[in-house]
């Protein structure tokens, strides 16, 4: 009986130790938003790195899954997939959509505005088409859009839509800044795009969401409150830039 309870109480602080590993299937976005992520590389980002280190330390492994933007609110109900990321309840059109859902703490802090040349004397009675990836929800102008005060252009690829401002084809995209710097750094054209505070914009947040690993969740933010200094140093190895100066 003794050996048994010993057995017992050593199985116990095996899982309590999170030694038990288990693969979880992540569903991302199919497209490359380097240094955030990138799926189709092998390519280590921000995202990667984050995940990596989170399975690390509590034994898990995280398996990803590449699927198209357009379908991203039934992401978690058509797919077999655990979680979804990222994910924030503001890019959903229907508010009822995301009601299911279990959000983890934020895990980045990220800047979302309108990205314009850095010379542009631009203002909202004289801007007239916004730029922004496939199946992006553009939440900061989606009124005017719907009004059609201003035309919206889609495109998969972010190097085409870089290169579409800059040449004057675009008013704006509504693309992340740290991503849109690294393209920025390929064309050698570097501090050519800023994010134009004329216009409205806000600091939003990635998270991990799921509708049925609220356990895991749970493991996540525990995670993220205790390696602040980590992701901090993950932030400044892939350059993403500071929000706090758009706060308030």
């Amino acid at each position: 009986m003794a050996k048994v309870t010993r057995l017992l109480c050593l199985f116990l602080l095996i899982i309590n130790g999170h030694a038990i590993s288990k693969e979880f299937v992540i569903g991302v976005e199919d497209i490359p938003y380097y240094p955030l992520f990138d799926f189709n590389q092998t390519t280590p980002t921000y995202t990667t790195e984050l995940f990596n280190e989170f399975g690390k330390q509590y034994g898990h492994t995280f398996r990803y899954v590449p699927l198209p933007i357009k379908r991203f609110e039934k992401w978690l109900e058509e797919n077999e997939i655990d979680f979804k990321y990222p994910d924030n309840p503001r890019w959903f059109a229907d508010k009822n959509a995301h009601k299911n859902l279990i959000f983890s703490d934020s895990t980045l802090e990220l800047v979302a505005g309108t990205l314009t040349k850095s010379d542009s004397d631009l203002t909202e009675d004289n801007f007239k088409v916004l730029g922004t990836i496939l199946g992006f929800y553009p939440s900061i102008w989606i009124e005017k859009i719907i009004d059609k005060q201003i035309n919206l252009f889609e495109h998969p690829s972010t190097m085409v839509l870089v290169r579409q401002v800059l040449e004057g084809q675009l008013d704006g995209i509504d693309l992340e800044m740290s991503v849109v710097n690294h393209y920025l750094a390929k064309l050698g054209r570097e501090g050519e795009l800023i994010i134009n505070k004329g216009f409205k914009y806000e600091v939003y947040d990635y998270h991990l969401s799921t509708i049925k690993h609220k356990d895991v969740i749970l493991q996540f933010n525990e995670f993220i409150a205790k390696n602040k200094t980590y992701i901090l140093q993950l932030k400044t190895k892939f350059n993403i830039i500071d929000h706090k100066p758009y706060l308030g």
